[in-house]
């Protein structure tokens, strides 16, 4: 457990437990939220234009095909042709409208009460603590709510405010990976929202819990990973300047490069990870 609040990596003779995969599906709805919202999301750029593409193509082809139905019909006069032309192009002007983000946003949240329902058992066999799942149960219902209100900062607080807990159920799983980590991408997010409400005060305050996190995590990873790490470092560094300079502009661009970075040395942690295994 020290290890797990010091943000010490575990001994590598010391087996790796499996997280249940519902835990993963949890981050990546939130973080799927994110993206719709257009929010700080560790989405790839890619991924977040390949779920746009699939959402737009799906209406497309439904759109196409109710043309290809339509042209079909009029083929007995040219009255209906023209009556057709114009329900065509109705059609065309609705199948081409994007995505509602609070129906999409609104749709995950409700996928994340599925997911919470079949991981919950799981935790609590694991011995996670009454007060966690209630923390974790309060919060969800608080985002859920949030929704109501149709703003998009209001709900990713409390979208974030979510993922604050993630941290600490990571916690009850012996992996090689520490879930500092989870906090680092929480206090990075905190710290690009305060910025983004212009609350500068929480946003510094923020900053501050980053940097002793990212501290404590980059002393534990003893010089691995080296070139991810430090390029966290230094973006870390970057958002703390402009977060200084109250420039909201430059928090967007420094915070997305930082969450990318966290992302990338992530990544670059579990595939070395998988490596060992594939070793032994």
């Amino acid at each position: 457990m020290l290890n797990k609040i010091t943000g010490k990596q575990p001994e590598e003779s010391v087996k790796s437990e499996t997280v249940p995969k519902q835990l993963e599906d949890i981050e990546s709805s939130i973080e799927k939220i994110f993206s719709v919202l257009k929010g700080p999301s560790l989405m790839a750029e890619e991924t977040k234009d390949q779920n746009e593409q699939t959402q737009a193509g799906g209406q497309n082809q439904a759109g196409s095909q109710n043309q290809t139905n339509s042209k079909s019909q009029t083929e007995g006069g040219s009255q209906q042709q023209e009556q057709s032309g114009q329900d065509t192009s109705g059609q065309a002007k609705t199948t081409n409208q994007t995505p509602d983000p609070l129906q999409q946003a609104a749709l995950e949240i409700s996928q994340l009460h599925n997911l919470w329902n079949e991981v919950m058992p799981k935790i609590n066999q694991k011995g996670a603590a009454k007060k966690l799942i209630e923390n974790f149960s309060d919060a969800l219902n608080t985002l859920t709510e949030s929704v109501t209100t149709k703003d998009k900062m209001k709900i990713m607080m409390a979208l974030n405010a979510l993922y604050e807990k993630i941290p600490d159920i990571y916690a009850l799983y012996q992996t090689n990976t520490s879930p500092q980590i989870k906090n680092i991408i929480y206090f990075s997010r905190s710290s690009i929202l305060f910025a983004e409400s212009k609350d500068w005060e929480k946003a510094s305050a923020a900053i501050k819990e980053l940097k002793s996190s990212w501290a404590m995590f980059n002393n534990a990873l003893e010089g691995k990973q080296q070139d991810d790490s430090s390029k966290l470092d230094l973006s870390i560094l970057e958002l703390e300047k402009v977060i200084q300079e109250k420039n909201t502009q430059l928090v967007q661009i420094k915070g997305k490069i930082t969450l990318a970075n966290i992302a990338a040395l992530e990544k670059s942690l579990q595939e070395a990870e998988q490596s060992k295994k594939q070793k032994k």
